[in-house]
């Protein structure tokens, strides 16, 4: 291909110039090597056809015998020029056959062989096309070893499955790696081979007794590694150890490839963002926690539920945004943030009957309802649909621990912290620990997860001030005091009350977030926290 004699056109918002090897878009000009242009070339010209290996080999490289890894590194260079252009294209890998460029081209000049407009057909909206997509390969392991080759392939199953639950990932089915020749192959040319954004890689190796599992996440585009974690476990108990292992990679995966998708959708401009990129910067405002930060989120959600209006993840985090003033006490009507928050979450339930989340979020506007019973029933057919849910086992224990059944929340809550330790909830999982060990009378457990708390928590005022009734059921009124003072300031800085005389966090508010079943366990956290010099009565 002489690219001299190829016209301009445009992919979306960017402006290709062949001649010059130039791609133009809103995030700046780039000029592409010789191949890479070729490449981009063939491809759109073909409208939307899927072009074979042979037919890239003829077109781009006069029918040189090369090596399969050259066209995968093309692919790689331009699944990373779309990233950068804010996906103003995307290539596709047709496993087996070859590759699709999904845009819309338009030509620049009348003259041009192609003037007339034409879009490639793309994935409709809602398919999972701007989920991230990840692949779990399979787990090697040492030869001739059966019973390390059964975990590690039963290990590499159980992990698709369970983060195949998961609506925020799209996960290649494990059918996938028996038609695509992986095996040897480096991430990021797996990545282009399979079209998907991160791979998941692992290996199993016995020790002296114990069995060893080391999993990498690897991102394709650049081949840097999102997460990383080691187990070593004894080898006595093969299916707990299964169980405990995917249980702890699942908790982590998911949160590790959010926080690098909401890096990216970051330095994508507001005017270019499309679903994905709102939906996860809304994610991630809601996160920060800030009545700010909160109302950024509601905006970005909205935004997003314009484009898909039935998305569930959409919808069940603008449920919780809608909770947030009622949750801080700053609500100026909190049965209507209620009821607001109730609607949002039915939609996102009859829009995703078998989404875990949804019926978590449900289960949580229940609770503020006082419909306990409807509360744990959701939290229980979140667990059904997906027992890998942390938010689910800990809002269980959550509930558990206010009706004073303290065992079984701390079991709950226990369970929800070792699925997913970075998990934006788990400062509310230790929180849900303090409370049972508080309401059992363990005051000086109570202030240690409460202190853990604090720490995954420290802007959300509320939990200095159960620090603070912690520390004074265990006599120690120093630290009480310092917990309720600092538990003011924060206070006072969120809802924006100055005024010296007007408590920052009301007994009101104290009440809507510590729905205690038995009066006498609430009497008693307010008892510790006037003892604390908490003025809120």
């Amino acid at each position: 291909m002489q690219l001299a004699h190829q016209a301009a056109f445009r992919l979306g918002a960017m402006e290709v110039r062949p001649p010059t090897r130039e791609v133009v878009s809103p995030h700046g000009r780039e000029v592409l090597q010789p191949r890479v242009m070729q490449v981009l070339v063939t491809l759109a010209n073909a409208e939307g056809a899927v072009v074979s290996r042979d037919d890239l080999i003829e077109t781009c490289w006069n029918g040189r015998v090369v090596g399969e890894d050259a066209i995968t590194l093309v692919m790689m260079k331009l699944r990373k020029l779309a990233t950068r252009t804010g996906g103003a294209f995307a290539v596709e890998t047709i496993p087996r056959v070859g590759y699709r460029l999904a845009a819309e081209r338009t030509a620049d000049a009348p003259s041009s062989p192609r003037a007339s407009a034409s879009r490639v057909s793309e994935p409709p909206r809602g398919s999972g096309r701007d989920r991230p997509r990840i692949v779990v390969l399979e787990f090697t392991h040492p030869p001739g070893d059966e019973e390390q080759a059964w975990f590690a392939e039963a290990l590499a199953d159980e992990l698709t499955a369970g983060l195949s639950k998961s609506p925020l990932l799209a996960v290649t089915p494990r059918q996938a790696l028996l038609t695509s020749e992986v095996v040897g192959h480096p991430p990021g040319a797996i990545s282009a081979r399979l079209g998907v954004d991160y791979v998941l890689d692992g290996k199993v190796r016995s020790l002296g007794g114990q069995v060893r599992v080391s999993v990498d996440l690897i991102q394709g585009v650049d081949e840097t590694s999102a997460w990383s974690a080691r187990f070593d476990r004894p080898m006595a108990d093969m299916f707990s150890m299964l169980n405990e292992i995917t249980t702890s990679i699942i908790g982590a995966i998911e949160p590790a490839v959010l926080e690098r998708e909401e890096s990216h959708a970051l330095l994508t401009p507001e005017r270019s963002l499309q679903f994905w990129q709102l939906f996860v910067r809304g994610r991630r405002h809601f996160w920060r926690s800030t009545a700010g930060d909160v109302r950024k989120a509601e905006g970005f959600l909205e935004q997003a539920l314009q484009l898909e209006p039935d998305d569930v993840s959409a919808l069940a985090i603008l449920a919780h945004c809608k909770l947030y003033d009622v949750w801080v006490g700053t609500s100026e009507n909190p049965a209507a943030s209620v009821a607001e928050a109730h609607r949002i979450a039915l939609r996102a339930v009859s829009a995703g009957q078998s989404d875990a989340f949804a019926h978590y979020t449900l289960g949580v506007v229940f609770s503020l309802m006082n419909r306990l019973t409807e509360a744990k029933a959701e939290q229980r057919r979140a667990l059904e649909l997906n027992p890998y849910l942390a938010a689910a086992s800990g809002e269980m224990g959550r509930l558990l621990a206010f009706e004073g059944q303290s065992e079984d929340a701390i079991a709950f809550s226990e369970r929800a912290i070792a699925a997913s330790p970075n998990d934006p909830h788990s400062w509310l999982w230790f929180r849900s620990k303090a409370i049972a060990n508080f309401v059992a009378g363990d005051y000086d457990r109570a202030a240690q997860d409460a202190a853990d708390a604090c720490a995954r928590g420290a802007e959300r005022f509320p939990l200095h001030y159960l620090l603070a009734a912690a520390y004074a059921g265990a006599g120690d009124l120093d630290q009480a005091r310092r917990a309720v003072e600092h538990a003011d300031r924060l206070a006072r800085s969120r809802s924006g009350r100055e005024q010296r005389n007007t408590p920052p966090y009301s007994l009101e508010a104290l009440k809507t977030g510590h729905p205690f079943a038995r009066s006498a366990d609430l009497d008693r956290l307010v008892k510790h926290l006037q003892k604390a010099g908490w003025q809120g009565v």
